[in-house]
């Protein structure tokens, strides 16, 4: 009994046990705006590729 008493009162775990519920909340919000993410991230692709291909354009003529 005093072993699961130890074991009760032992605080060592509650970095991962936060950890993981922080994870799990930022997961949820990313699920809950997943479109408005992946436009964003669409946006940002379209910008970079479309500036990247016109800079190869231009240096080969």
């Amino acid at each position: 009994m005093e072993l699961l008493k130890k074991f009760y009162e032992e605080e060592e775990g509650m970095g991962t046990v936060e950890v993981v519920m922080i994870i799990a909340a930022l997961m949820c919000v990313a699920l809950l705006f997943r479109k408005q993410v992946f436009s964003f991230a669409n946006s940002i692709m379209e910008k970079v590729f479309k500036a990247d291909t016109i800079k190869d354009v231009n240096e080969n003529g």
